[in-house]
């Protein structure tokens, strides 16, 4: 996707942000299993050629200095030494993938595996020959990957291009994604019911801007705190996220050209005006200020991901607050759910200049079988113990900083993530039994409703591909104008992002998109 909010992930990527899973009772539908020695894939190893590959890794900024750097840290050495094949990997920053991989892939030195969330940039990288076909390799070369697609045929449409398959894809973790987080005990202690409506949900912010929920006897609460998915949930509430496509009256549009943005736009200029989310957020670059309005508890109401409110730093600042996953709310447009990812979690390619392709199926096949289960919970008796064959985090403090980003170097796996199983896990520590209990609840609640996406993902056209940056920044713009600027309104707004798009061709690519999208949309099913 081309929105920069979203998540991946999520860690859920616990999420992301996070993604669905579920066929019968094979083994890859319980993490309460530990992994099963599976097969290695196919034998017949060419000794003549170094089972060594390149491939890419998420830069979130996450591994603690004393962990060592993306390169080179426990895991990717736990990785060499487990698999067998000796991985070297590059950094790509998640906020910069596609520039950088389109510096690499240029310059001629983009790595073998290229992993990334966005299908559109991978599927211009096949277009460009930059990937090469996987079907040979998978029959050839691999066992347990081969299985497993067979097991999953809803990834086939998100690894397949122009009929061959193209790309690596995992199922996700869960389907949970975004998630809209209230202070429970400030409801309560305020007399407030839980908001069920957009008119609400402004109301009971009000009512925590003004009535000292803090109890402290100042009026020095913010009653909305952001996260970089602030702009996602709130346009989502009104089935139009920004940048995104949707079918209307049987054509390809925009978001921001439906009626139900420019209620979002709205909602979002009453909640800065009205003064219930921090003014000073287009300046909070990492959105450190709105993590630390929430976790100190100046914040009673929460825009992130599902598995983003209910953290350790937060119960331990807030011992005695309590924590509800709210329930999507109505619009007078209806109602619309939590964002719910796609099934497939990240997609990888084989770079075409890839020197030994069997040596990288064999190191998907170790992955699936057996490598994602340490990179996602850590050693046995160190990071956990088994009871019952769950995995129990022995301290969560550890567990965070020497296995937290260690789930970044899975590029499939077989996590499954259930409200039980997540409270199984967790330590004896109070809060992160807290913390696993939210998150299973808010699992709960992003499953109890709907979410609209007409095209499961990005539309895989050129022309749009080759804008989507430029006009994003435009748009954010824009809309950042209209927000805090008083006689901007909403209409005025539109039509500036409506001229922005027409100077880029935009007329043009709505051609191109409803052209794909009929050729296309039977796949959707």
């Amino acid at each position: 996707m081309k929105k920069k909010h979203v998540k991946a992930a999520m860690a859920v990527t616990v999420s992301s942000m996070l993604l669905l899973a579920g066929c019968s009772n094979s083994k890859e539908e319980s993490s309460t299993a530990s992994p099963s020695a599976g097969a290695t894939a196919a034998a017949g190893s060419n000794p003549a050629l170094p089972k060594v590959i390149t491939a890419s890794i998420y830069d979130r900024g996450t591994v603690p200095a004393e962990e060592g750097t993306y390169e080179s840290n426990r895991w990717t050495k736990w990785i060499n030494e487990q698999s067998g094949i000796q991985v070297k990997w590059t950094p790509i920053p998640r906020s910069q993938e596609v520039d950088k991989f389109n510096v690499l892939v240029a310059s001629g030195q983009a790595p073998e595996l290229i992993t990334s969330y966005d299908r559109n940039m991978l599927s211009r990288f096949v277009s460009q020959g930059v990937a090469q076909p996987l079907d040979e390799y998978i029959e050839k070369y691999s066992t347990s990957y081969k299985e497993y697609l067979k097991k999953h045929p809803e990834l086939k449409p998100f690894v397949t291009f122009d009929g061959k398959t193209y790309a690596i894809a995992s199922m996700r973790n869960t389907q949970a994604a975004t998630m809209i987080w209230i202070r429970q005990d400030w409801l309560d202690k305020l007399g407030l019911k839980v908001p069920t409506t957009v008119d609400e949900l402004v109301e009971v912010a009000k009512a925590f801007r003004d009535g000292d929920p803090d109890g402290n006897g100042k009026k020095d609460t913010t009653a909305i705190a952001m996260s970089n998915a602030y702009s996602a949930v709130l346009d989502d509430l009104f089935m139009a996220r920004g940048g995104e496509w949707f079918i209307e009256n049987g054509q390809a549009t925009l978001s921001f050209f439906t009626d139900r943005y420019k209620e979002a736009l709205s909602l979002r200029k009453t909640l800065y005006s009205e003064g219930l989310v921090d003014k000073e957020y287009v300046t909070d670059k990492n959105w450190a200020r709105q993590k630390q309005l929430w976790i100190t508890g100046k914040a009673g109401i929460l825009f992130d991901q599902f598995n983003n409110g209910p953290t350790a730093d937060f119960f331990k600042s807030q011992p005695d607050a309590k924590l509800t996953p709210l329930a999507p709310i109505s619009t007078k447009f209806g109602k619309n759910g939590y964002q719910k990812e796609v099934p497939n979690y990240l997609l990888t390619i084989f770079n075409k200049d890839m020197k030994n392709p069997q040596a990288a199926m064999e190191f998907v096949d170790w992955m699936l079988d057996k490598g994602w289960y340490n990179l996602s919970y850590g050693q046995e008796g160190t990071h956990f113990e088994l009871k019952n064959n769950v995995p129990v985090t022995l301290d969560a403090d550890k567990l965070k900083k020497e296995v937290g980003y260690a789930s970044e170097y899975r590029i499939v796996h077989q996590e499954v993530m259930s409200p039980e199983f997540l409270l199984a896990r967790a330590s004896s520590d109070a809060n992160d039994q807290k913390v696993q209990k939210s998150i299973g609840e808010a699992i709960q609640v992003a499953r109890s409703t709907d979410f609209r996406k007409d095209f499961p993902y990005t539309p895989a056209v050129d022309e749009f591909t080759d804008i989507s940056g430029q006009f994003q920044k435009k748009w954010d713009e824009i809309v950042t104008m209209v927000t805090m600027t008083p006689d901007l309104t909403p209409e005025k707004g539109i039509s500036q992002i409506r001229s922005e798009w027409e100077k880029l061709n935009g007329k043009s690519i709505e051609a191109k998109v409803q052209e794909w999208y009929e050729k296309n949309k039977a796949d959707f099913k």
